[in-house]
């Protein structure tokens, strides 16, 4: 498309990145601009939308979207390292299902040669162009079917990394592989016949059993957190491995904030120690797992680990002891108060994050009820114990 090269297209991008879309394409409507008006409207709001999600590629000026879409469902540039650092250097990898290419360029920045399948031919183009703009060695799109690529190809990888689309040909969410584009279930066999080590990236909304049972060579899953949210769960498949386990790891801008694994038989439930009323106490640390640990809910195997640690209800998944552990992987706060209904009353105006947890008010109602705004460092959590399931509330301060 000739305006990847047109400098009045970029510019015009650059010039009117803070510009509401709307009024934009009212401003210039009918217009002759030298290059599409709708596409460069599209790229400016696509630049909104990932600017905290791809700030590397975005610090180049001619970075190209093909579509909104492809900003919406792009890889976080901070889980494209992290899949980056799981396969290694100096890896052959075919990349089966590019879209805008965060991943692929991710690890062939890492010094790996990737193949990067795309099959529609507009988003293969921008793979060209984009990587060509950040100078990529040893990156190769190709505008191809992957599943008749593997299939028909006798060309053997290192690595296979596929990130099927979960919605269907009606545009609906689905929930499992085998309703994605493509079916990894009807190909796994090609796949591995084709590489050592497979990676398949999945909602993080799928449940780890059922993922567990559509595929059953598993030798690892990776829940990856950024910044405490679930972004995703990575299926590791290993010719040579069993399962192993579960990893659940939590990225910032800096790296990794936390990393835990979690063996099979850690994951088995068991017996573990529930907190007693009595044990909700000023100077006691609270702990909130992030996103990935919550979602795996692995209970007995962090009382396990850490030592006096104990839950404060079944359905509440938060934790007290009055040990610090700042290795935990989640907040970890200290309980300044107890507050009584009086203390409570005297909150308004003041500045708490509110979290509720298994408690009768969601954190909107409890902020609205006490008229408090939000905060940064200070929070209020709302839950159930396990003595009698007593609603119960703290304040406590970020440690």
């Amino acid at each position: 498309m000739t305006q990847y090269n047109n400098p009045s297209f970029f510019k015009f991008i650059h010039d009117n990145k803070n510009v509401d879309s709307k009024s934009l394409l009212l401003k210039h409507h009918g217009k002759m601009m030298g290059f599409p008006l709708e596409f460069a409207v599209v790229q400016i709001e696509s630049r909104k939308k990932t600017e905290s999600k791809l700030p590397y590629f975005l610090s180049f000026d001619k970075f190209i979207f093909p579509d909104k879409i492809s900003a919406e469902q792009s890889s976080d540039q901070r889980v494209a390292k992290y899949h980056a650092s799981l396969v290694g250097r100096g890896q052959h990898i075919l990349d089966m299902t590019s879209g805008l290419g965060i991943d692929a360029m991710s690890m062939a920045m890492a010094d790996n040669y990737v193949t990067a399948c795309e099959l529609d031919k507009n988003k293969h183009d921008v793979l060209i162009h984009n990587s060509s703009i950040i100078e990529l060695s040893g990156f190769t799109p190709v505008n191809c079917n992957s599943v008749e690529f593997i299939r028909n190809s006798s060309e053997s990888f290192d690595i296979i990394f596929i990130d099927p689309a979960r919605r269907d040909i009606n545009n609906k969410r689905t929930y499992s592989f085998k309703d994605c584009i493509p079916d990894v279930t009807s190909c796994i066999s090609d796949m591995k016949s084709r590489s050592k080590r497979i990676f398949i990236k999945a909602s993080p909304l799928l449940d780890v059993t059922k993922v567990r049972d559509e595929i059953d060579c598993i030798s690892k899953l990776h829940l990856v957190c950024v910044k405490g949210e679930c972004k995703e769960l990575l299926v590791e498949i290993d010719n040579s491995e069993c399962f192993k386990g579960i990893r659940v790891v939590d990225l910032n801008d800096d790296g990794m904030i936390s990393d835990i694994f979690f063996d099979e038989a850690e994951l088995s439930h068991g017996l573990f120690t529930f907190a007693s009323k009595s044990d909700l106490a000023v100077g006691k640390y609270l702990y909130e797992p992030n996103a990935g640990v919550m979602k795996l809910n692995p209970a007995k195997a962090l009382c396990d680990r850490y030592n006096g640690l104990k839950k404060l209800a079944r359905n509440t998944s938060l934790y007290i002891s009055d040990i610090l552990y700042d290795n935990f992987p989640g907040r970890i706060s200290i309980i300044e108060n107890i507050p009584d209904n009086e203390a409570l009353k005297s909150m308004k105006g003041e500045r708490y994050n509110v979290v509720s947890r298994n408690y009768p008010l969601t954190a909107d109602e409890l902020r609205k009820k006490y008229r408090i705004k939000e905060g940064k460092d200070k929070f209020l959590y709302a839950f159930r114990m396990t003595e009698n399931s007593i609603p119960q509330l703290c304040l406590t301060q970020r440690i």
